[in-house]
């Protein structure tokens, strides 16, 4: 394990502890977000025999479910965010379902995972931006940092995805860094979480 991999693992769990301290924020369920995924994590890291790289496919599923959820609740239970929701969920069952491997990742369903994540994203901005509110700024709200870490994310991992895609089987030590570089990713969309966490609104 390296020492960007320790602090990537590190910024998660201090997620999931400032996310079950403070009361305001249970009702995101932020603490089972994160706790979610850092039982995940920590079952690929100790390569558990009974998990492989597909239990990031089923993640995925469990994000779009969980991200819909709270953004729905944010914009007012949104129709066109619970659309989308069940769009995105319905497809990337559909993909993982039909998937000839049952043990590899489905890039399919990471990539519109990406989308969707970059859709709600994108959409939460529009509606503050275009909302006129002069008593908050949008710097002191929480889902602005949530989804600026989406945003940050989901760019970057549909670029990751393309060289995964072309360069799965012709050459890994290229894969490899590109992984590496994706952890420094991974760390920064964790802080920028993390400091939504701190924000009251």
């Amino acid at each position: 394990m390296t020492i960007p991999d320790i602090i990537y693992y590190n910024i998660i769990n201090i997620n999931f502890i400032v996310s079950i301290a403070y009361k305001r924020l249970w009702k995101q369920f932020f603490f089972l977000y994160f706790g979610i995924t850092l039982v995940i994590e920590i079952m690929i890291a100790v390569e558990m025999k009974i998990i492989t790289s597909r239990i990031y496919s089923y993640l995925d599923l469990f994000c779009i479910g969980y991200f819909g959820y709270i953004y729905y609740k944010e914009i007012n239970n949104s129709n066109i965010i619970k659309t989308a929701t069940l769009i995105f969920l319905t497809v990337s069952s559909f993909i993982i379902l039909s998937s000839i491997s049952e043990k590899e990742y489905s890039i399919s369903t990471g990539y519109f995972y990406s989308v969707f994540l970059t859709f709600i994203a994108l959409f939460w901005l529009y509606k503050k931006i275009s909302s006129i509110d002069e008593d908050n700024n949008i710097l002191d709200l929480r889902f602005f940092w949530l989804s600026s870490s989406l945003l940050f994310w989901a760019v970057f991992y549909i670029f990751r995805m393309l060289p995964m895609y072309f360069f799965n089987n012709t050459d890994r030590d290229f894969l490899t860094k590109i992984s590496h570089i994706f952890t420094f990713i991974n760390i920064t969309t964790y802080l920028l979480f993390l400091r939504s966490l701190f924000c009251k609104q």
